[in-house]
């Protein structure tokens, strides 16, 4: 139980880290860069989670945790007065199931160098597995964020509406 704990900290840790330098690419508000990398944390540790227990596939873990980034940005976007798109998209980025779409390609590049035909067969397989758990993943990445923006459309609008800002500099004008 405590190494899943730990293992499970160490995820949030390296999710964290890899959501900020993702928010801190795309050039946010400063105020918004904690909340990116708190929001990965906790949607990648919640998927880890379910996945160490395996109660549910990749898939519909990532929809879960996607889903939950989207209502915790929603619900810090509120508080900060910025478009929940801007906290929850850099989260959702430690996400992206790069290792999979890697072994898919790795397989289509070996299938195409073998000659044997038992070989080609397994390797066509393998492709085929990686790449649609590939697109499955980044399905429920975008669709798992997407239900809460359009499930809160209403106060996705009205969250920016109390704040002015300055066009030029961008900083929020009182």
């Amino acid at each position: 139980m405590f190494e899943l704990f730990l293992a499970t900290m160490i995820d949030a840790l390296f999710a964290a880290v890899a959501g900020l330098g993702f928010a801190y690419a795309s050039s946010p508000p400063a105020k918004t860069l904690a909340f990116s990398a708190l929001i990965a944390a906790i949607s990648h540790a919640s998927r880890f989670l379910i996945l160490q227990v395996q109660i549910l596939n990749i898939t519909v873990a990532t929809l879960i945790a996607s889903f939950l980034a989207g209502i915790l940005g929603m619900f810090f976007a509120k508080r900060l007065k910025v478009p929940a798109e801007i906290i929850a998209f850099p989260a959702l980025l430690p996400m992206v199931p790069g290792i999979y779409a890697y072994k898919s390609i790795l397989a289509l590049f070996s299938f195409i160098k073998s000659d044997d035909a038992s070989e080609k067969m397994n390797l066509l397989i393998i492709f085929f597995d990686n790449a649609l758990t590939t697109a499955g993943v980044a399905i429920a990445m975008g669709v798992g964020v997407s239900i809460t923006l359009l499930l809160f459309y209403e106060q996705s609008l009205m969250i920016t509406r109390g704040a002015r800002c300055d066009i030029k500099t961008r900083k929020e004008v009182r």
